[in-house]
């Protein structure tokens, strides 16, 4: 497997400077490591809507990813998983229960797993119903029409490689289709994903795009892992001196909340110890707490 060293720290910083952050976006290998005010930090923090705005459209669909742009947000994240015919979908969960009417259009099939159905039947069900009846008979969209449809809004991604040892192989097809799509050469796509091994699968495929582990602890890997550009860290466990650690290793923290949004008392504190992206169900929320 490729290894990157502190080549990671510059990919990130050089992702910073395409969101024109300022004062963070500086190469992170050379960046001092003590702690930044609030005040110089805040205009590099990068606002990270949950699946979408997915306090204010239904998760994972194209309707929450516009709510996104429009609200501001710098980045969407996105889980990617597949099909019994070997279509790129976005869902999270394991089974569509809980966000689709899977259980009235195939009755007894709610606990299936996204990998029995086909995409033919993925079409039928509704996602967005189950939000607000604003929203009835929004689908589930494919990896393929999510990366077409912020062409005109400017936004990047953030795509999650979600239960990748269920789809094996499946990071080859998660790797061609932003490169088809352009967001590679445009660095307008950043992966991330539990499970380490599977994001060294996708680095190999795409050396240039920045990769994040997900961690529930907030601690550097102890394995070698300077192919990583970000710990990608449960928001309560981020501290001062974890944060420091990722930057010395050449990785950056971005974090996450448990559910919903953080409070503005944390994020005050998340940014005054160096998080340089906050991802959030309410991006407009984290955004006014940010002054912008």
């Amino acid at each position: 497997m490729r290894k990157r060293g502190r080549a990671a720290s510059f990919v990130a910083a050089a992702l910073l400077l395409s969101f024109g952050v300022g004062p963070v976006a500086v190469p992170l290998a050379m960046a001092d490591t003590q702690r930044v005010s609030v005040t110089t930090l805040r205009p590099g923090s990068l606002v990270i809507a949950h699946r979408g705005a997915s306090a204010v459209a239904p998760e994972n669909t194209l309707p929450a990813m516009r709510k996104a742009a429009a609200l501001g947000a710098d980045m969407v994240e996105f889980d990617v998983q597949r099909t019994a015919d070997r279509t790129l979908v976005v869902v999270h969960d394991k089974t569509f229960a809980r966000t689709t009417d899977v259980a009235s259009v195939f009755p007894g099939r709610e606990h299936d797993p996204i990998s029995s159905f086909t995409w033919h039947q993925v079409q039928r069900l509704d996602a967005g119903s189950w939000f607000s009846p604003t929203y009835a008979g929004t689908r589930v969209p494919t990896l393929a029409q999510l990366l077409e449809a912020p062409r005109p809004l400017h936004i990047r991604l953030l795509l999650e490689l979600k239960n990748p040892t269920l789809y094996p192989g499946y990071e080859k097809q998660v790797a061609d289709q932003p490169q088809h799509y352009g967001y590679v050469d445009s660095h307008r796509v950043w992966v991330h994903s539990f499970d380490a091994d599977s994001l060294e699968r996708l680095h190999d495929l795409l050396p240039s795009v920045p990769v994040g582990l997900i961690t529930k602890t907030g601690t550097v890997p102890t394995v070698d892992s300077t192919w990583l550009s970000s710990v990608n860290a449960l928001s309560a466990s981020v501290t001062d001196a974890n944060a420091d650690t990722a930057m010395r290793d050449g990785s950056i923290i971005l974090s996450w909340p448990r559910s919903g949004t953080d409070s503005l008392r944390r994020i005050d504190q998340l940014v005054d110890d160096g998080v340089r992206g906050i991802i959030t169900h309410r991006p407009h929320v984290v955004l006014r707490a940010l002054g912008r």
